[in-house]
């Protein structure tokens, strides 16, 4: 299990995503020195650098050097400074995405429901899910040093805290986080996490429903019922039902998702950033990915 002994910031990501090409070594033990150099952190920082650029699916190791993934190589090529909020969420995505090594921030995305609460709810809550799954209880070191700390820490290192409002200090010793709908993420993003869901779970359709639940993208995004409807009604009309479309027939509400590669709403969502109409570049997107998956054939493309 990865170590995630501090949150990360996102200058750390950043600076990932344009050193690792020339840098291959950036995360080897013999690189430590020089990894601080280029990260600006102290040494027990490196190994969550890296921790978390892996957890968000932006770079691999590959016979024992680190590169970008096909998700970190659109970023390089489109936004190598990470200003655009739409990488964000489908960063956010992918750390609170079923099966993400970074297990303690998807519990809270998922499974921890409480918008207002304090540090000793969530643990309680978050130990007895814990509980479940191992032979073992949580240590209270485990607790301090390895789940709240970093979990607060990405939170208040990033925009996914305050600014997207899924974690914040609210008075005293007491967080909260934004209703659901509070902020809404672009169209082509939560199209993104939808083909990834599908993927996973080996489905092409799905109740409106169970995507609000645990594990759903309703839930990761936190949309409300009507956000999710609308976006999922948007993404219908956006790219021609060529990505997936919400079907209210009988009162269904049945969700239908196409077989693309996730990665191809990552690059439409770049390409209608600089102007092009939705189906013009949801065809670039495919274009592009295509491409990505030619140039890094033995590599998943990270969905």
């Amino acid at each position: 299990m990865a170590k995630f002994e501090f949150g990360f910031e996102e200058a750390w990501l950043r600076l990932i995503i344009k050193k690792i090409p020339n840098h291959p070594n950036l995360f080897l033990p013999s690189a430590v020195e020089q990894a601080q150099t280029i990260l600006r952190v102290g040494k027990l920082k490196v190994g969550a650098a890296r921790a978390w650029a892996e957890a968000a699916g932006v770079i691999i190791k590959k016979k024992k050097q680190f590169i970008l993934t096909p998700l970190g190589n659109l970023i390089k090529h489109h936004d190598p400074d990470m200003d655009d909020d739409g990488i964000w969420w489908a960063l956010h995505y992918n750390l609170a995405r079923q099966n993400s090594p970074a297990w303690f921030y998807a519990f809270y995305c998922n499974e921890f429901t409480s918008d207002i609460f304090d540090r000793g709810m969530l643990e309680k809550e978050l130990r007895a899910w814990w509980d479940r799954g191992h032979e073992k209880p949580m240590t209270d070191s485990i607790f301090d040093k390895l789940v709240f700390s970093p979990l607060k820490q990405a939170f208040d290192g990033t925009r996914l805290g305050n600014e997207f409002g899924f974690f914040a200090l609210q008075e005293g010793s007491r967080f909260c986080r934004q209703a659901p709908g509070h902020r809404l993420p672009p169209a082509a993003i939560v199209a993104y996490g939808l083909l990834d869901w599908a993927r996973q779970q080996q489905r092409q359709s799905v109740h409106l429903e169970k995507l609000l639940g645990a594990w759903g993208i309703g839930r990761i995004f936190r949309l409300d019922r009507t956000s999710l409807d609308e976006i999922l009604i948007q993404i219908g009309d956006k790219y021609n039902k060529q990505v997936g479309w919400v079907s209210h027939t009988a009162g269904l509400n049945s969700v239908s998702i196409m077989d693309l590669p996730p990665l191809t709403l990552i690059s439409a969502h770049y390409y209608e950033l600089d102007g092009e109409s939705p189906s013009s570049a949801l065809e670039k997107g495919k274009a592009e990915v295509l491409e990505l998956g030619k140039m890094q054939a033995d590599l998943p493309l990270f969905s």
